[in-house]
């Protein structure tokens, strides 16, 4: 069973968020100058988000409860 309170999801998660809601500000805003970098900035974050995620699933704590 998987532990939700496992830093590598809460972090992962967090992190898969904050870079949806940027590329989804980055699309939505691409009249103005300087909203690329919350393409590339939101990008970073989904990357690492998803890739703590895959740790989280694919490798499980061996600390037993």
């Amino acid at each position: 069973m998987k532990n939700i309170l496992d830093l590598r999801f809460i972090i992962g998660a967090f992190f898969a968020v904050v870079g949806i809601v940027l590329i989804g500000y980055a699309l939505i805003s691409r009249s103005a100058d300087g909203h690329q970098m919350n393409m590339y900035g939101g990008a970073v974050y989904l990357v690492f988000g998803l890739l703590m995620l895959i740790l989280w699933f694919f490798f499980p704590s061996r600390i037993q409860e």
